[in-house]
């Protein structure tokens, strides 16, 4: 775990908050054109470029004020009501889909994800090149569908509802752009195979799964879960395990995230290491390389988020001595942002952004304040210590790191679940705690299963590291499974009003970004307990409203 450093600027801020903030207005005001915002954020630019020079807090005002008008115009350009023009009122269609990313569904005999339409019959030729959602049947099929394959299909193709009219899965499809959805009806037979990159990728995440499959329980519940967590798989999860890591908080383990991209990008960057590549050739090798395993595992929001932030973290690590994390994390907001605005709105950003930016700028000096606070072996100089003592004070900073880490990663990640999933894990922090050291030794074991897969015919080393890392799955099951069973494990919630969810988390990383600035020890130590405490009473104000 890296250790706590001291505050650090961050001018990308100056940038990505009044941008985020003109996306927000967006959302939910009603403003002039894009091209009018667009116009008038130039203009400011040029009064903010020409009052650079001279004293005052003008410029200031000019460009945050254009950066808001461009978050806007961004967001007005590919959100407000795309494609509105295209089949305004429900109407049935008989359409060729090729799909392009699929959810995982609930019921084996229904398909739902994303898919284009590679054809449609010509009165409805205007739907032709249309990215939809589709929600069908699919039990005529013989298999179950896959990324890049092409089917007909029958149906009903309807408007998606506005912001203000749907429900969060409506916004979650406006934020990507989708207008369309296609629903009450069938997919009929397969009519082309996939193609590509993405026949590439079904065939390799087949060999993956083949791999990750060679232990001594292939077929067993915790073999489905060991696949789950290297690739991203919630349906090789039971009923019952869904439930389970649902109810503990522990679902974020099945969708590559960062974790998973994280310990993936230490294991190549330490691999290259012993390899010698320089630093450059070791970055641009470890960044292709996740790309692949982002692209074969599906490409889900949450890993393409996170291959974001190693990108900007190793370019940010070439600007300075040392690499500043919350520099690459703006960065990546940032860039995120200007992509896809909406996604500002969505449950799986805010969890990613807002989750690591408390883990850095409270978490990791949280860490450093309990280890100043619990010495050990004070008196004796650390030259002076002999293993054990060594090995204590090592065991003793690494608990008390993990412990803020999980502490602040547990306090952002309960405002936002009470809000998105009206469910609060009571142990979260000794779930996290212990769960998440334990699942990343998983992830290790699986990437170095997957490494050596090319011998797995004449040397059965993968079959070592598979069964290393069921027995790891076994221990996570085990202790979640006793978790359960303790009282107020997970408290269900009731829905929480936008405006109170919204008021809790901003003030709580207000509270979070004051303390990380403080440079004085005693204030540091007095707002990160005031953080604390109020995160707690924001918590349970919500779970109270």
């Amino acid at each position: 775990m890296p250790p706590a450093t001291k505050p650090r600027r961050v001018p990308l801020l100056w940038i990505l908050l009044p941008y985020a903030l003109g996306i927000g207005i967006a959302r939910f005001i009603t403003l002039p054109e894009p091209w009018i915002l667009i116009l008038l954020s130039a203009v400011g630019i040029v009064f903010a470029y020409r009052s650079a020079g001279s004293a005052g807090v003008r410029w200031h005002c000019l460009a945050i004020i254009s950066m808001v008008l461009l978050g806007a115009a961004r967001f007005q350009n590919l959100h407000l009501d795309p494609g509105s023009q295209i089949a305004p009122i429900a109407r049935e269609a008989q359409l060729e889909l090729q799909v392009e990313t699929l959810f995982n569904a609930t019921d084996p005999t229904t398909t739902l994800g994303l898919a284009r339409v590679a054809k449609a019959p010509l009165q409805q030729k205007e739907l032709t090149g249309l990215k939809i959602f589709f929600f069908l049947e699919s039990a005529a099929l013989e298999h179950y569908p896959l990324e890049g394959e092409r089917f007909s299909a029958s149906g009903v193709v309807r408007t998606i509802p506005s912001y203000s009219e749907g429900d969060r899965f409506d916004a979650y499809l406006r934020n990507l752009g989708i207008s369309h959805a296609y629903k009450q009806g069938y997919l009929l037979e397969k009519t082309g195979e996939a193609r590509g990159l993405s026949q590439l990728a079904n065939r390799t995440k087949e060999r993956f799964s083949h791999v990750l499959s060679q232990n001594k329980r292939p077929h067993g519940p915790f073999t489905g879960a060991y696949k789950g967590v290297m690739l991203g798989q919630k349906s090789e999860l039971t009923p019952d395990q869904k439930q389970l890591f649902l109810a503990n908080g522990t679902m974020h383990l099945f969708a590559i995230s960062g974790l998973h991209i994280g310990v993936i990008a230490v294991c190549i960057h330490q691999l290259l290491s012993l390899l010698r590549f320089k630093r450059c050739y070791r970055a641009m090798a470890a960044l292709a390389s996740i790309a692949c395993f982002v692209f074969i595992t599906g490409g889900s929001a949450s890993s393409w988020r996170a291959l974001l932030m190693v990108a900007c973290f190793y370019l940010t690590s070439f600007g300075y001595k040392q690499a500043s994390p919350v520099n690459a994390l703006a960065l990546s907001a940032l860039v995120y942002l200007t992509l896809l605005p909406g996604q500002l709105f969505q449950a799986g950003f805010q969890m990613s952004y807002f989750t690591v930016s408390a883990i850095l700028l409270f978490g990791l000096p949280l860490g450093k304040t309990l280890n100043e606070l619990v010495p050990i072996f004070p008196n004796i100089p650390h030259p002076l210590q002999n293993n054990l003592q060594k090995g204590i004070s090592i065991f003793k900073n690494w608990i008390l790191n993990a412990a803020g880490v999980s502490t602040a990663a547990f306090l952002i990640s309960a405002l936002l679940g009470i809000y998105y999933f009206q469910i609060l894990p009571s142990y979260g922090i000794l779930i996290n705690l212990i769960a998440l050291p334990i699942a990343s030794l998983a992830i290790v074991a699986g990437f170095l299963s997957l490494l050596f897969s090319p011998v797995i015919e004449w040397i059965p080393i993968s079959e070592l590291f598979n069964n290393a890392a069921l027995l790891l799955i076994k221990l996570i099951h085990g202790f979640l499974e006793l978790t359960s069973t303790l009282p107020f494990s997970s408290i269900e919630t009731k829905p929480v009003s936008a405006y109170w969810a919204a008021a809790a988390i901003l003030s709580s990383l207000a509270a979070i970004t004051v303390s990380y600035s403080q440079s004085d020890i005693i204030r540091k130590r007095f707002w990160q307990l005031a953080t604390l405490t109020s995160c707690t009473l924001w918590i349970y104000a919500l779970l109270r409203v």
